[in-house]
């Protein structure tokens, strides 16, 4: 009776369409034109993941920002900043 070797990792089943394979193409020019396509696609998935998560906390501290403008406690010289905007555009 032969065994069955249970995989370490569930699979995930990715469709391919021309903006996905533009992205492994992609891939596999900067990881080598021998990466097999699955290490592509996870590095990928992986980096794009990193992308996200630098793209909200980026967003974050861009809210942040703006709160203390607003409350004052940024440390911006407002009137300076106006004061220059009128010298530059005349207004």
């Amino acid at each position: 009776m032969a065994t069955q070797r249970k995989q370490r990792n569930d699979r995930v089943q990715v469709p391919r369409d021309p903006a996905l394979d533009r992205a492994i193409k992609q891939g596999r020019a900067a990881m080598g034109p021998s990466t097999p396509t699955s290490k592509v696609v996870r590095e990928l998935a992986l980096r794009g993941a990193e992308a996200f998560e630098g793209d909200e906390a980026a967003e974050r501290k861009a809210v942040d920002f703006a709160l203390s403008v607003a409350n004052g406690t940024s440390g911006l010289d407002l009137k300076r900043l106006r004061s220059a905007r009128e010298r530059a555009w005349g207004r």
